[in-house]
């Protein structure tokens, strides 16, 4: 296997191991979230590998064409996961604050 495959396996790779992590972090009702950020990944992964391997002759353009994409997925999943991250934190930090806001007298 040419190294450049290789890479490219080892980006899709980590990014099902950062949803994964992510997934196992997160709350039960909001895991499905994580699951959300692979198929985003996947959806630019696919796009970019398509629009990469459009016009291309040799089988090293081809490979760099996966390895671009597959690099372009990694980053979709990281930033979704991330995103996915900070709404849960602002999501637990509301319910906290409600938890412990004082119940209005009337």
């Amino acid at each position: 296997m040419d190294s450049t495959v290789m890479w490219g396996f080892i980006l899709i790779g980590a990014g099902a191991l950062v949803a994964g992590i992510v997934g196992i972090a997160l709350p039960p009702g909001e895991r499905l979230g994580a699951f959300l950020t692979l198929v985003i990944g996947a959806g630019v992964g696919v796009a970019a590998l398509a629009v990469g391997t459009r016009n291309v002759d040799s089988q090293s353009d081809g490979e760099t064409a996966f390895l671009v994409a597959s690099a372009l997925g990694f980053i979709a999943v990281a930033a979704s996961a991330a995103v996915l991250w900070m709404r849960a934190g602002r999501s637990t930090l509301s319910s906290d604050q409600a938890a412990q806001a004082p119940e209005p007298r009337g």
